[in-house]
């Protein structure tokens, strides 16, 4: 069955994923033009099963997927820093002599929080 998506609707990545997850029961060829996706998907046991309204649906979650991943990569890469900052701060002595002044409070401090 071939399918032919829109670029101005979809995305590469998303219908490449969709595609993936279909390669245990089909084999997906992927192609493209100036406008459009086209997906041929043949059944690996010879039978049309007419997975193709599944396909879509699988291409609209992976669309959605990457959209939240854009939306939220600010976040989640601000988590990561500060759960990876607050294990690399020895907040033991140092043996340095301004030890006693650092508080690692004011050094692992949001900039947003600071400065908005």
């Amino acid at each position: 069955m071939k399918i032919k998506l829109s670029k101005e609707m979809y995305e590469k990545e998303a219908i490449i994923k969709a595609s993936y997850f279909f390669t245990d029961r089909f084999y997906m060829e992927l192609d493209a033009d100036d406008a459009y996706f086209y997906v041929d998907m043949v059944s690996k046991d010879g039978v049309d099963t007419g997975d193709d309204k599944e396909f879509l649906n699988e291409v609209l979650v992976q669309t959605t997927r990457l959209s939240i991943s854009r939306q939220t990569k600010n976040i989640r890469e601000m988590i990561i820093g500060r759960a990876l900052a607050s294990t690399i701060v020895d907040r033991k002595d140092t043996g340095f002599v301004d030890d006693a002044d650092i508080n690692a409070d004011d050094i692992l401090n949001n900039w947003f929080d600071t400065h908005e």
